[in-house]
């Protein structure tokens, strides 16, 4: 029986938990979660990306979009925590927002990168997943948002209890062989 499985599975399942009972706050945490990536990720785009292939205009468009992520993130992680209410609202659509734009400056930058015969499927992945979590900011301060997170919180929890059960059911058994002397 593998612990960390099980701990995944406990883990999981007390998100999914919490997705039920506290959607608001699991909404809250992923603003803050949020920022905290845009800001990362701005950082990474401005050092590395932006050197990925020798043209002023890729690396122009790849430090305004990190400059973008930073100021976004630091506003995600500190204008929430030091205002409440309605800034919950207005940041989850800012970063709904900052998301489209981020995708929509990545496509450029996917489109010189594959110019220039580097491998883009990263950079696909992360317009795809942009793309979706800004459909998601968009719909979850809505009631069928919390809804929504509701019910992805039921599958996290059965995923969760799954995986754990899983686990228990199909551990190794280990059989000590006797020593049988002549």
């Amino acid at each position: 029986m593998r612990k960390t499985i099980i701990a995944m599975g406990l883990l999981t399942a007390v998100i999914g938990l919490m997705m039920i009972f506290a959607p608001e706050a699991v909404v809250k945490t992923a603003v803050i979660i949020l920022g905290v990536a845009g800001i990362v990720n701005g950082a990474y785009n401005i050092i590395y990306v932006r050197k990925a292939i020798d043209d002023k205009n890729f690396s122009r468009i790849i430090i305004i979009r990190g400059i973008l992520g930073i100021i976004t993130g630091l506003i995600a992680v500190i204008l929430p925590l030091a205002l409440a209410g309605a800034v919950w609202t207005a940041m989850v659509y800012m970063l709904a927002i900052y998301l489209l734009l981020s995708a929509a400056l990545e496509v450029y930058g996917t489109l010189k990168l594959r110019s220039a015969n580097v491998n883009t499927k990263m950079y696909v992945a992360e317009i795809t997943v942009s793309i979706v979590l800004a459909f998601v900011l968009f719909i979850v301060p809505a009631q069928v948002g919390l809804i929504l997170i509701r019910i992805i919180g039921i599958g996290a929890c059965i995923a969760g209890i799954g995986l754990i059960i899983w686990e228990r059911t199909n551990r190794t058994t280990v059989i000590y062989a006797e020593k049988i002397d002549d």
